[in-house]
C-alpha cells in the first residue's frame, strides 16, 4: 500500500475514524462512539478512500465489511493509534477529573450484581465520563470490538489478560421452591441429585452445559446430572425456580429477596463451593486511562487494587 507519498493531515485525521468504523462494524455504530452523524462518518471514509486511491470497505444495504486492503490498513494502524490515544488521554487527565468515553463489556449477571447497585453514585461522581455498558453473555473480544475492559468470571478469561476482582464475593447455592421440595423431597447428598429435576445453564458462546460445582471437604466436585430444563438466560432461571420446575444452582446475590421471603429455599448447603468473584479484565497496564482506573476503584471487590 503506497500511502507514504500522499500522506497529509486529512489522511491522519481520518485514520482514527476508519479504525472505529472497522471495529464497530458499521457507520451507525461508529457514529455513536464518535459523537458525530452517520453522514459525517461516511463522508470521512469516502474522502480517505479517495485520498488513498483504494476501497477500504465493501458496502451493501445491510452491512459494511473491510476489504482485504482495509484489513491490511487496520492491522498496520491499530496498535500505534491505540498507543497514541492512550498517551494523549493520560496527559489530558493527569491533573484533572477522569473523562471521556468508557466502554465496558459485561455479562448480564455481572451488571446485576457488580455494577447496577453502585452505578448511580459513579455517574454522579464522574459526570465527565461517558459510560457505555454493553451486556452480552457471550465472551467478547474486547480489543477487536473496541472496549476498554470486560467483566466476566475468572475462569472464562484468556490467560494473557490482566484482571482484578470486582464486586462482592458470590456464593452459589442449590435453590428450589418449597412447592417443588414438598413434591420431590429434599436432597441430602450429592448422589440424590440424579433423582431430581435439575435446571441447567447452557453457555451462549460455547454451547456447553455448565456443570454443577460443589465442595466436599477440600475436594472440588463438578457434576453433570441429566437436565430436566436447559436455559441460557439467568433471568429465566428465577422464573423457572419459583414455578417449582426443579433445582438450580444460583448465585445467592440474585435471589436474596426470594430466600428471605421463603419463595425459594436452599438445599445441600454443606456442599456449597468456594465463593467466586467477577473480574474486570483488560489487555495492558501500560498507559491505563484514568477513567478506567476510576471505574475499577469504584467497583472493586472491597479491597485496594493496584492498576
Amino acid at each position: 500500500m503506497k500511502v507514504g507519498l500522499t500522506m497529509d493531515s486529512s489522511i491522519l485525521a481520518a485514520l482514527p475514524i476508519f479504525r472505529i468504523v472497522a471495529r464497530a462494524g458499521g457507520f451507525t455504530a461508529a457514529s455513536g462512539r464518535l459523537g458525530i452523524s452517520v453522514s459525517a462518518v461516511s463522508q470521512a471514509i469516502r474522502q480517505l478512500e479517495h485520498r488513498l486511491g483504494i476501497r477500504l470497505f465493501d458496502r451493501t444495504s445491510r452491512s459494511v465489511r473491510l476489504t482485504e486492503r482495509g484489513h491490511q490498513l487496520l492491522e498496520a494502524i491499530d496498535g500505534p493509534i491505540g498507543t497514541l490515544s492512550g498517551a494523549i488521554e493520560a496527559i489530558k487527565e493527569a491533573d484533572g477529573e477522569p473523562s471521556g468515553h468508557l466502554r465496558i463489556s459485561l455479562s448480564r449477571l455481572a451488571a446485576e450484581v457488580c455494577i447496577l447497585p453502585k452505578l448511580a453514585e459513579f455517574v454522579r461522581r464522574y459526570p465527565a465520563v461517558r459510560l457505555e455498558l454493553s451486556t452480552d453473555d457471550r465472551l467478547t473480544d474486547i480489543v477487536n470490538n473496541g472496549f476498554d475492559a470486560g467483566i466476566r468470571l475468572r475462569g472464562a478469561l484468556e490467560l494473557d489478560m490482566i484482571s482484578v476482582p470486582i464486586g462482592p464475593p458470590l456464593r452459589r447455592s442449590i435453590l428450589a421452591s418449597p412447592d417443588y421440595l414438598a413434591r420431590a423431597g429434599v436432597p441430602r447428598t450429592l448422589e440424590e441429585l440424579v433423582q431430581h429435576a435439575v435446571i441447567r445453564y447452557r453457555f451462549p458462546g460455547s454451547g456447553r452445559l455448565e456443570p454443577l460445582t460443589f465442595r466436599r471437604g477440600e475436594e472440588t466436585i463438578h457434576l453433570d446430572p441429566p437436565a430436566a430444563l436447559i436455559l441460557d438466560d439467568n433471568g429465566h432461571f428465577a422464573l423457572a425456580s419459583r414455578a417449582g420446575l426443579g433445582l438450580a444452582q444460583r448465585f445467592r446475590a440474585t435471589e436474596e429477596e426470594a430466600l428471605k421471603s421463603g419463595e425459594l429455599m436452599s438445599v445441600l448447603d454443606a456442599f456449597e463451593p468456594e465463593p467466586q468473584h467477577f473480574h474486570i479484565y483488560f489487555p495492558s497496564r501500560n498507559l491505563q486511562p484514568t477513567k478506567l482506573r476510576a471505574f475499577i476503584q469504584w467497583f472493586r471487590a472491597g479491597q485496594a487494587v493496584q492498576v
